[in-house]
């Protein structure tokens, strides 16, 4: 999603804006889980989780999980401002960094961040830019030095606003929508693992998260054409 909004004023309005908006909004949705017990034992419960999803889910999970303060890793970007923007009011502890820019920085700020009696990190797999749907290295990396399970998490409605023109073909509820959210069980990342064996648990990762969002989608019939793209791209 790519935005050019540089006042920083204008940018603080807009939060809070949405955040009232997508407060009523929400009032009128209904949700479903898909292994709930995973939330409420990392998420909501006392242990501590790196969560996983894609960035076009990004804006409804932050608001809603938002009350938990979870340090969240926001690109340097000025798409990554407005969001971060938003986030810190709505309860996020926002770290800054991308894969191209202070990358080690924002991850090292999560890394501390569990070490040192946080509980909750996450950020997009396939952020900054994309491309959508591709996980890059970053979390796993993370969740394997901080020595705490990654947990896969995506969701879809049965109406959604998608931003049809941006690369991450971003989704926000409609009203009195059906949400349902998958959550996968919590894995851990081996100290050991380097190379080539590192590289298949990022790509297990990022296919875990695939098929979760091709089933969900599936269940309240939304289509997004990058996730049709890349099912064809897989074979899946």
């Amino acid at each position: 999603m790519r935005i050019r909004i540089t006042n920083r004023y204008l940018i603080g309005f807009l939060s809070y804006l949405a955040i009232f908006f997508l407060r009523l909004v929400l009032l009128t949705c209904r949700v479903r889980y898909i292994n709930k017990n995973y939330i409420d034992e990392f998420v909501l419960g006392d242990k501590k989780v790196v969560i996983t999803t894609w960035h076009r889910c990004a804006i409804y999970f932050l608001f809603k999980y938002g009350s938990i303060h979870p340090m969240v890793l926001f690109s340097s970007s000025r798409d990554g401002d407005l969001l971060a923007n938003f986030a810190k009011k709505v309860g996020i502890v926002p770290a800054r960094g991308s894969s191209t820019r202070g990358g080690k920085e924002g991850s090292e700020q999560l890394v501390r961040f569990l070490n040192t009696g946080g509980r909750v990190v996450g950020t997009v797999a396939d952020g900054p830019q994309g491309p959508a749907f591709r996980a890059k290295p970053g979390l796993v990396r993370i969740a394997q030095r901080s020595g705490v399970h990654i947990m896969p998490c995506t969701w879809s409605a049965t109406k959604v606003w998608m931003f049809a023109e941006a690369w991450d073909k971003m989704i926000i509820p409609k009203p009195f929508s059906r949400i349902v959210i998958y959550v996968s069980k919590p894995y851990l990342i081996p100290k050991h693992a380097q190379g080539d064996e590192f590289d298949m648990y990022v790509k297990e990762m990022e296919r875990t998260l695939i098929l979760m969002t091709r089933d969900v989608d599936a269940m309240v019939k939304h289509r997004d054409p990058n996730m049709e793209l890349i099912l064809r791209e897989d074979d899946l």
